[in-house]
């Protein structure tokens, strides 16, 4: 029975790679260590202590990784100061070419000895059990990294997963829209990551973020929570965005005292559009009106940086669960400020870039006329498309507010940056999901580019105005 031999080739190679299944080079300043593993057909570039960077980049079953070991710090400060980025890039691309083949050939041998080891330990003189153990090992490896090689994709470091600190990700993870232009070249991928690093290694200015490029930071939910600020605050700085949009659900409770938040809104030293959310007081939206770089939309549009935002606050004001109308009376709520929506776009010249709302079931007769709405309230990170209008939600930048710490784990403090190209007209290009750990301080960046996930965003109105409209919420009202 060849199942047992196939099983223990198998266990020996992961067994081998796992023992013995790394590789070390030096190229200039770097000194790099390859690893395989058997697992998603995941690339990863790791850059202690700065974070690292996970792309789905090919097919094969097989994990890699490139860990930053060293740098020579003396040594990558004169290689900038006296080579272009492209030398630079020109000679990793040279030394990693070099040392692939012999990486691969590596692999190989280990997973052969793993499973040689393993079959004699298991098989002890059954040598044909011990050769299909071997062989398994040798046409599994072996395959794996065929596999990878013909369908490694360098291109998807366009849309990486971040992991690490908030003040490097925007260099790390690079602008889009210049990335966008060399979708498919391995080496304008190779030079954006090694110029990030390099910069940030040599404590020498940021690598600039593209000039064409418009950033527009959104939060939601965040529930009178001095961290959700600062996180939302720190993401303003680190990703250097043109302006704010908050979706409502800044304070808990509906109370005056509440209204002393929005001390905290100059802080943001950029301008900060607000919408109204359900645990919102008027007496809130009156004080925010009254603080210099804020701009309250409730049935009102404003152009910042050539961006139209078209704002309307929730019609409902629930701060307590138990107090709010019951659902036929937030469905019939809702449909009328639905109604009022589509009659205020009706006035507007053109239609707005953005739709800013904190609960998306009002936006139903939108759909189809505005390419983005976005909204919270749900305290879950969504995206869909409906009828050439993406709907986004963002989790709770407050991670829930006051319940931040009750639950295990702690709820994710979340964000939004958005990316919008500065072209005639203005176009949503891509958008970075942020999101920190409470109780750990981990942070993730999770890009997403629009056109390869959902299309050309170009609204196309039904007969009725009314589409499919976004999907119902989870959870109550009161939000």
């Amino acid at each position: 029975m060849l199942l047992l031999p196939v099983a223990i080739g198998a266990a020996g190679a992961w067994l081998g790679m796992l023992l013995a299944g790394t590789s070390t080079f030096v190229t200039g300043p770097f000194t790099v260590e390859l690893a395989g593993r058997f697992g998603p057909g995941h690339t990863e570039i790791a850059l202690p202590p700065l974070g690292r960077l996970t792309a789905d980049t090919h097919l094969a079953p097989l994990r890699l990784k490139a860990t930053l070991r060293d740098v020579d710090v003396p040594r990558l400060t004169e290689v900038i100061r006296t080579s272009t980025p492209n030398e630079v890039v020109a000679q990793v691309e040279r030394d990693a070419t070099r040392a692939i083949l012999p990486f691969a050939v590596r692999l190989v041998a280990v997973a052969l000895l793993g499973a040689l080891a393993l079959g004699v330990l298991a098989f002890r003189t059954g040598w044909r059990r011990v050769g299909v153990a071997t062989l398994t090992a040798f046409l599994t490896v072996s395959g794996s990294e065929l596999l990878a090689w013909s369908t490694f994709r360098p291109a998807a470091f366009l849309s990486p997963r971040f992991s690490g600190t908030l003040a490097f990700a925007p260099d790390l993870i690079g602008p889009v829209e210049s990335a966008t232009d060399r979708i498919n070249q391995f080496r304008g991928e190779l030079r954006r990551v090694i110029d990030g690093t390099a910069r940030v290694f040599a404590r020498i200015q940021s690598m600039p973020l593209d000039a064409d490029e418009i950033r527009v930071l959104h939060v939601s939910d965040i529930h009178l929570s001095p961290l959700g600020l600062e996180f939302a605050r720190e993401v303003a700085e680190a990703f250097d965005v043109d302006f704010v949009i908050d979706t409502g659900d800044l304070t808990s409770f509906g109370t005056e005292a509440e209204d002393l938040i929005v001390s905290y809104v100059p802080q943001f030293r950029r301008p900060y559009v607000f919408v109204r959310g359900n645990h919102d007081s008027p007496s809130l939206q009156a004080a925010m009106r009254r603080v210099e770089n804020a701009i309250v939309l409730d049935g009102a549009s404003t152009t910042i940086q050539g961006i139209i935002v078209f704002g309307l606050g929730d019609p409902l004001f629930t701060p307590n669960p138990e107090t709010a109308p019951d659902e036929a009376e937030v469905t019939r709520l809702f449909a009328l400020t639905g109604e009022r929506i589509a009659f205020a776009l009706d006035l507007l010249p053109s239609p707005p870039d953005i739709l800013a709302v904190h609960n998306d079931r009002i936006a139903a007769r939108a759909v189809g006329r505005v390419p983005l709405v976005i909204a919270g309230h749900d305290h879950v990170q969504s995206a869909r498309e409906s009828a050439g209008t993406l709907l986004l939600r963002v989790g709770t930048t407050g991670g829930a507010g006051a319940t931040v710490f009750t639950q295990e784990g702690g709820i994710p403090l979340s964000a939004q940056v958005l990316r919008f190209s500065a072209s005639d007209p203005v176009k949503l290009v891509a958008y970075d999901v942020i999101e920190q750990s409470p109780e750990s301080g981990s942070l993730t960046v999770e890009r997403h580019l629009v056109a390869e996930e959902f299309g050309d965003l170009e609204p196309t109105p039904s007969p009725s105005d009314s589409a499919s409209g976004p999907e119902p919420n989870t959870t109550s009202p009161s939000g």
